[in-house]
């Protein structure tokens, strides 16, 4: 007698299963929900963090929210068990990012719903070599290559030395520190997403923001850049050499907004005047470049262009041991654009270098 494979029998097996919890279960009822937390999950007073240098930063209770009873934390890097080379798993893969700007240890926690619902609130907490590397992870999170100007981009809010609020999300930056908080429910719409994260992300990064050590101010080249007409969060910080240029080291760019107006201020501060001078030299020595007489302690006028995007007008003054530009927008040229629609979102060419000597003698 034939006798059937055993994938065959299983395959039976398993659809005779199959065919009989279709005929228990109404036509178009919907699977059954996700599990939910345990009603009272945070009834002890919330769990504790395994890793003790981290623990005392995160309030143990938010907003009806506790860290995991059941712990699950987990601490890569300096001074853990897991190597910080495994922190892709945590980032979809964008770990190299972080490396890049010197990451040096990162916790994984999670905050669970008291009520006992699926929601939770997951943070990445993580610590830089130096606070530029922070600071620039945080600004390349909430502005990144976007256009600061966008509804999509996160809005300010309270905490630390900067904080952002996004949709479920939220970014905090301190010193050496940068958290993620990101809202989870499978259960809840787009809509419910963005009132829970409204409602509970602001109150848990205030109280982070307040434990985190280091000073909240910016760093000096982020500081350095004027405050009128800044796009709220618009400063994007680059640890390697602005505008691509090799020597001129690290800065930031801050955008800006008057009416229809775009454009753009490039600061970089150096240790002393002559290492802000060698800066100015560097870029006077780029194609097309030229000197400009009666702006600060020396200026330069260059065109650059950024990718595939249209030149871009750069005017560079010094002052002391800082190195300003303003330039355009380049978010707002596109191929084509005739003289008037250009001058209707960008500064002229006078306009570029009254704000350049207004910023450099301190305005």
């Amino acid at each position: 007698m034939l006798r059937s494979p055993p994938f065959l029998v299983r395959f039976l097996v398993a659809a005779a299963a199959l065919a009989v919890a279709s005929c228990n279960r109404t036509e178009g009822t919907p699977p059954p929900p996700p599990a939910a937390a345990k009603p009272a999950a945070c009834a002890g007073g919330g769990g504790k963090l395994a890793d003790a240098a981290t623990a005392p930063y995160f309030p143990r209770v938010s907003g009806g929210f506790c860290l995991d009873p059941n712990g699950g934390d987990k601490a890569f890097g300096e001074g853990t068990a897991l190597p910080i080379g495994d922190i892709g798993q945590l980032f979809d893969g964008e770990g190299e990012i972080y490396h890049g700007f010197g990451v040096r240890r990162v916790v994984e926690a999670r905050y669970v719903d008291g009520g006992g619902t699926t929601a939770t609130i997951d943070v990445h907490f993580s610590k830089f070599a130096t606070t530029e590397g922070a600071y620039a992870m945080f600004t390349h999170r909430v502005v990144g290559d976007g256009d600061p100007a966008s509804d999509s981009t996160p809005r300010p809010i309270e905490g630390g030395g900067a904080a952002a609020l996004g949709l479920g999300n939220a970014y905090l930056w301190r010193g050496l520190y940068l958290a993620e908080l990101t809202y989870n429910d499978e259960a809840a719409a787009v809509a419910g997403m963005k009132a829970a994260g409204d409602r509970l992300l602001p109150a848990l990064v205030k109280e982070i923001g307040a434990k985190i050590p280091g000073d909240p101010g910016l760093p000096p080249a982020a500081a350095a850049l004027p405050k009128a007409a800044l796009i709220p969060l618009g400063i994007r910080f680059i640890t390697k050499d602005l505008l691509g240029v090799d020597g001129i080291g690290p800065g930031a760019f801050g955008y800006y907004r008057d009416g229809e107006k775009r454009w753009r201020v490039a600061s970089v501060t150096r240790a002393d005047a002559d290492q802000a001078k060698d800066v100015l030299s560097t870029l006077a020595k780029l194609p097309g470049a030229t000197r400009e007489k009666s702006i600060g302690e020396g200026a330069v006028r260059l065109m650059r262009k950024d990718g595939e995007g249209a030149p871009v007008e750069w005017f560079f003054g010094r002052s002391g041991k800082a190195v300003l530009g303003v330039g355009d927008e380049l978010r707002v040229l596109r191929a084509g654009q005739s003289a008037d629609e250009h001058a209707k979102v960008t500064l002229s060419r006078d306009e570029k270098i009254d704000r350049l000597k207004k910023i450099l003698a301190g305005g």
